[in-house]
């Protein structure tokens, strides 16, 4: 199932937390742009919205139904959103390079 633009966008707790102590106001920035790309269409071309793999035994343990990731810039930061169809939500989950989010899902 693609991203559904008539479900409800919300941001979880440690996403924003990080985003106000961690990322670089350059990268805050951009970021405010995508997300508002993101809001406006899930698949604008600039995102590069795309699947994110994620093990089914996560995805229960999580009790989320679908994971995707869209590009903040092209060298390396992307965010994580998961889906939960029942509630009609797409969550922003996390931000970060490809090796810190491997690790995030990995220790969700």
């Amino acid at each position: 199932m693609s991203l559904d633009p008539s479900y409800e966008i919300k941001y979880e707790r440690k996403f924003e937390r990080y985003v106000t102590k961690n990322l670089p106001k350059h990268l805050k920035e951009v970021l405010d742009q995508k997300l508002k790309y993101f809001s406006e269409n899930p698949h604008h071309p600039s995102l590069n919205t795309k699947p994110y793999t994620i093990s089914p035994k996560i995805k229960k343990q999580l009790g989320i139904d679908e994971v995707y990731e869209f590009y903040v810039n092209r060298k390396d930061y992307r965010v994580l959103v998961y889906v939960l169809h029942q509630t009609k939500e797409l969550v922003i989950w996390f931000i970060g390079n490809h090796n810190e989010i491997e690790r995030f899902v990995k220790n969700s």
